[in-house]
């Protein structure tokens, strides 16, 4: 079973939440996002009742997290795409865009079968919770921004959007000798 957490967190913990994050054995990546939320977290675990305990237990208690939602991961075969050529879940990874569907009632198959046939999206996950759907298109904004406005907008049976955008996080270094160039 697989599901995707979505963190807010207090400003200035960023690397500490990643940091620790990576200790969960449930965790199988994070990764910084800009968007409505700080966060993207892809977890695993047995059953919805194993994810949940791992939520609850491990990534509440991280120092900095404020607030998470916790969406499932349907299986394919539960809405009829599954076999040979359905789309995999979306990987987490650095630079991309995870743009999140809400689809009108009984269509999410159908828009996670055609997301899946456009080159440009790497993955697509139909989910439980806010949105229907998360589909990955693995480049940077400003390619991402234009499949998603021609390719992924125009698509039969997707009614709105909301997309995060990862980053490669690193903390910024400080300046420790803030007199050295002093003269």
């Amino acid at each position: 079973m697989e599901a995707y957490v979505y963190l807010r967190i207090r400003p200035g913990t960023m690397a500490p939440v990643l940091t620790a994050l990576a200790t969960k054995s449930n965790v199988r990546r994070a990764i910084a996002v800009v968007g409505g939320w700080d966060i993207l977290v892809h977890v695993d675990g047995a059953d919805f009742a194993a994810l949940a305990s791992s939520v609850l237990s491990e990534i509440h208690h991280i120092d900095g997290v404020e607030r998470t939602m916790t969406a499932p991961v349907v299986p394919p075969d539960r809405v009829g795409i599954g076999g040979w050529g359905a789309p995999a879940a979306p990987a987490i990874i650095g630079d991309a865009c995870y743009v999140h569907i809400k689809a009108e009632a009984g269509a999410s198959a159908g828009v996670a079968e055609r997301l899946g046939e456009i080159a440009d999206v790497s993955g697509v996950a139909v989910l439980g919770g806010d949105y229907d759907l998360v589909a990955c298109v693995a480049h940077p904004w400003e390619v991402a921004s234009g499949v998603i406005l021609e390719r992924i907008h125009s698509l039969p049976g997707v009614v709105a959007t909301s997309t995060l955008v990862s980053i490669v996080y690193e903390e910024p270094e400080e300046d420790r000798d803030q007199f050295s160039t002093w003269t």
